[in-house]
């Protein structure tokens, strides 16, 4: 069955998540020498800012929309005075027409998120400061080039699977799972996710929407269609940190 456009945006944004992650663990331990151990200190902590993030994003308005503008400040806030959140998606080519322009603008949003929770985590876990944290902004920039050329070369099953091997090398996971490019794999665990973020946001802007009438005696229509067609977006799915070495030339 043929995907809806939603979907594909949403296994976009999934997909560019995992890798942004994926590159930043490569850049940590290929060229900053940071071991399994402290990289699982940093993935729980990436965790624990996802599970922050989420919540206050699941937080009505004042117009009984997520927060998303809120948690974005919040995010910003953390990388102040250490390091740009700006993280844009490598492309082997431009966009051609609108669907590929508004699959490039998701992608680049869901980057920037991920990278700016990898950062926070690198920042309490590890203590970087501005100099080591751009560099490590840029080496993971490379490592997802390098997939993209990996992709280009070969296809993209086989940049995959390098993908999977390196990773399972680095973090002494021989049966290492990662992740569908385009999120197949977990489709359903995440649409599981989803229903249960949606309902607990139903359930919050209807006690908002409770408070108000109680205040003004006229009912706010905070449920309405187009509003829950706007999909609450999860800032990051739930996803392993590991690594794979990218490819040198000298």
């Amino acid at each position: 069955m043929k995907k809806s456009f939603q979907t594909e945006m949403d296994d976009t944004q999934q997909a560019v998540s995992q890798i942004v992650c994926l590159c930043t663990t490569i850049a940590l331990h290929q060229e900053f020498g940071v071991g399994k151990t402290r990289l699982d200190r940093i993935t729980d902590r990436i965790h624990e800012l996802e599970d922050q993030n989420t919540e206050v994003i699941m937080t009505p308005d004042a117009n009984g929309r997520p927060s998303k503008a809120r948690a974005e400040a919040i995010r910003e806030s953390w990388l102040a005075g250490y390091v740009t959140s700006d993280y844009r998606i490598p492309m082997l080519r431009a966009p051609r027409g609108r669907k590929e322009q508004q699959y490039q603008i998701a992608g680049n949003k869901a980057a920037r998120i991920a990278w700016q929770i990898y950062a926070k985590a690198v920042i309490d876990i590890l203590h970087y400061g501005p100099e080591r944290l751009e560099r490590l902004r840029k080496e993971s920039h490379a490592n997802y080039e390098q997939l993209n050329q990996w992709a280009h070369e070969d296809g993209l099953d086989v940049a995959m699977e390098k993908l999977r091997r390196c990773a399972a090398d680095a973090m002494q996971a021989p049966d290492l799972e990662v992740t569908d490019i385009d999120g197949s794999k977990d489709a359903a665990e995440v649409d599981k996710e989803f229903r249960k973020q949606r309902l607990n946001f139903i359930k919050r802007v209807r006690a908002q929407t409770l408070g108000r009438i109680g205040a003004t005696a006229q009912p706010v229509n905070v449920l309405a269609d187009q509003s829950m067609q706007d999909k609450i977006q999860l800032v990051m799915q739930q996803v392993s940190q590991q690594s794979f070495e990218r490819r040198r030339t000298h």
